[in-house]
């Protein structure tokens, strides 16, 4: 029983290095929209729809990123190769010129974000053995890790974007992404035989590895600029992701249909899991497009005694994450012991519905209590707390499931499937956030009735996903129980 055990060394190492590397990713994310509308002057749409495709295109990559590793480069050297070209990435964002540069930048951010965001995940998912009940809390406390270099970007760039200029605040993400690269591989010895090269790759086999190599160099030199390309025509992101999606589905259907019926029952359960979170995630969005350009709108800029701005607001997430992580953790473990633990798709329908009433009570507030058109920035802090407990029943949750349902040989790709739906989801969020698109000339007043409901569309669009994951929960509970053995992957009642 590993219930009261420590947790593997190697997970405070993958801590750290997310940690620094969700330093940088946010603190692009913190300034993204504010820049494309206030440095480029973009429209709201404009700039929705190109956040989008920068999001949605950054969780596309990371299925390809993770077949390759478990293929060819094993977890490790995918992660290594990934933090290299954020540095390059990053660096590219912050030079002060013309928007080419900047586009290029984000270009490379998304492949780069393709060969490590899904292989770290992997990558902690190989230090448990099957049915250790360890794994789900120390998700949570990668969760948390991730939280934590989310909470310091909003406190931080929004100022020095103000005083330095937008690249300067950009720049920013540099140190983090640098400290994160050190961090892994340092701490390499720490995970051990964990994501090594597969004994199949042709890196091993090969006599040659130069053509290979430049293979690599060639792939991700055509991907970089397809992407900047893309980011010249936003709406065709949509039928490449549509596309992207379907291609990828059909694959792991094929695949599935190879494993053996146990595991094949598991494997169709996590994509069904996986395909569910999109409700949640295109609500998440909002976080950084609606939510945003609602806070530097139309919320009250004063917050318990101090003067805050919108970029500030995305402290609240992450702080609520760091909160409320340790107690999550414990729980499960908690729960686990007395043969309570809710069931993986409980915990998901638990978690939309945690999203939708965080959007009902800011379209609540924004609607019937607002002053003038501004609004109480408690509402929003509110708001985040009750999203932020969704996002703990359902985003650490999602990722040990898909390590512990995943048969070993496909568990990259996978991984990387939860995080193409990602992709999908936030294409669909920065859609929905067009519903909150204030023109202008309109009047706060207006503007914030458009904004409340916006929020509550978005409320009764999050029940109606928590009815559909309901309704699933039979089902998939009868795909992923079975009887304990040694081959199985996890036991879940």
């Amino acid at each position: 029983m590993h219930a009261k055990s420590a947790q593997p060394k190697g997970l405070y190492y993958l801590f750290f290095t997310e940690l620094w590397e969700r330093f940088g990713f946010y603190t692009v994310q913190t300034l993204l929209v504010l820049y494309l509308s206030k440095a480029l002057h973009y429209s709201d749409d404009k700039a929705y729809l190109i956040y989008g495709t920068f999001s949605s295109m950054l969780y596309l990559t990371p299925v390809i990123g993770g077949y390759l590793a478990d293929k060819v480069l094993g977890f490790q050297k995918a992660v290594i190769l990934g933090g290299f070209l954020y540095i390059l990435g990053y660096v590219f964002t912050s030079i002060p010129s013309t928007e080419l540069l900047f586009f290029i930048g984000l270009g490379i951010l998304i492949v780069s974000n393709g060969f490590f965001k899904a292989n770290v995940s992997s990558l902690l998912g190989e230090l448990y053995g099957p049915n250790d009940p360890r794994r789900e809390g120390g998700f949570t406390i990668f969760y948390m890790g991730i939280n934590i270099g989310a909470l310091i970007p909003p406190l931080i760039t929004g100022y020095i974007a103000t005083v330095y200029g937008w690249h300067a605040g950009f720049s920013v993400a540099i140190v983090g992404i640098v400290i994160g690269v050190i961090t892994f591989m340092v701490g390499r010895s720490k995970l051990k035989k964990a994501g090594l090269m597969p004994a199949s790759s042709p890196l091993l086999k090969a006599k040659k590895k130069t053509p290979v190599t430049w293979m690599f160099i060639f792939g991700t030199i055509v991907a970089i600029g397809l992407f900047y390309l893309l980011f010249q025509a936003p709406r065709d992101s949509n039928f490449i992701l549509v596309g992207a999606t379907a291609i990828f589905i059909v694959v792991i259907l094929y695949l599935l249909f190879k494993e053996k019926k146990e595991a094949r029952n598991k494997m169709l359960a996590c994509l069904i899991l996986i395909l569910i979170s999109v409700g949640f995630w295109s609500l998440y969005v909002q976080t950084f497009t609606s939510m945003m350009l609602f806070a530097d709108r139309n919320m009250s800029k004063e917050f318990l005694g101090f003067t805050i701005d919108a970029q500030f607001t995305q402290f609240f997430n992450p702080f609520f994450i760091i909160l409320l992580s340790p107690i999550f953790s414990r729980l499960w473990l908690k729960l686990d012991e007395n043969r309570l633990n809710p069931s993986i798709p409980s915990k998901f329908t638990l978690g939309i519905f945690f999203m939708a009433l965080g959007f009902l009570a800011l379209g609540y507030g924004t609607k019937y209590f607002s002053d003038d058109g501004v609004t109480s920035p408690w509402w929003l802090v509110f708001a985040y707390f009750l999203e932020t407990c969704g996002e703990l029943l359902l985003s650490p949750i999602g990722l040990a499931m898909v390590t512990r349902l995943s048969p070993r040989h496909l568990r990259g790709m996978m991984m990387g499937m939860w995080f193409l739906i990602l992709s999908v989801s936030f294409a669909l969020g920065g859609g929905l956030a067009t519903f909150s698109s204030i023109s202008k000339g309109t009047s706060t007043i207006d503007a914030s009735d458009i904004y409340a409901n916006a929020f509550q569309i978005f409320g009764y669009i999050g029940l109606a996903m928590t009815v559909v994951a309901l309704l699933c929960i039979p089902y998939l509970k009868r795909l992923i129980s079975h009887k304990k053995d040694t081959s199985a992957e996890v036991e879940i009642r």
